[in-house]
């Protein structure tokens, strides 16, 4: 575990990881779909479903926990604090638009409909690759400076526990995919004892078959 006085912030920067690789593979996974093969698009479509819930739930975390703090003690940032909760506005306007254009998509697997929902998905992903950028570069400090590590740790145990207890595993298994020896042992650490018995005999092959039922030959 990393000893630290501030806010470990690495741990943000890990989890904005998987949302920067979930969205690149949406955006392959949808462009290289046939056409007409519905059976593929129902299977992406429960998938982004499952990113968009990811990601919805990340913001909500940090507007309930981190932006309050921040609009409280960071007088001088106001501006830049507004910033980020704008480009949260306006990522729920591109994963709306994913919705609606994924729908149709579903029902046809057309080659028009493919088109429109991986420019709906592009958009979302220029947009996403923006703010996590600023958040790491320009909002990560301000945490580790006003806020203290108890209500840091308050960010991580939100991220987990309030996830569906069906949807644990999948998230971790995301989180560890990429993750390094540093970064596992620290995430590890936060899932109890019974938790982490359970991802080793259960966990890891349930998220093994889930990507590759999911990923087949693409990456």
């Amino acid at each position: 575990m990393p000893v630290t006085t501030t806010p470990y912030t690495q741990e943000m920067v890990l989890i904005h990881r998987v949302f920067r690789r979930e969205a690149a593979q949406l955006l392959r996974f949808v462009s290289a779909t046939a056409t007409g093969d519905v059976g593929r698009a129902r299977q992406l479509g429960q998938w982004t479903r499952e990113y968009i819930g990811g990601l919805h739930h990340h913001h909500a975390t940090e507007d309930a926990l981190i932006w309050p703090l921040l609009h409280e003690r960071v007088m001088l940032h106001h501006e830049l604090v507004d910033r980020m909760e704008m480009q949260h506005h306006a990522l729920d306007a591109t994963l709306n638009e994913i919705t609606e254009r994924l729908a149709a998509w579903e029902q046809s697997a057309g080659e028009t409909e493919r088109e429109l929902l991986a420019a709906s998905v592009a958009d979302h992903q220029r947009v996403l690759l923006e703010h996590l950028h600023d958040e790491e570069e320009l909002v990560m400090p301000l945490v580790e400076e006003y806020l203290e590590p108890d209500e840091w740790e308050k960010v991580g145990k939100a991220g987990l526990e309030n996830l569906p207890k069906e949807k644990v595993f999948l998230a971790l298994g995301a989180i560890l995919e990429e993750a390094t020896d540093e970064e596992r042992a620290f995430f590890m650490a936060k899932v109890p004892a019974a938790g982490r018995v359970l991802w080793k005999l259960v966990g890891q092959r349930q998220y093994r078959r889930q990507m590759a039922a999911l990923r087949g030959g693409l990456q």
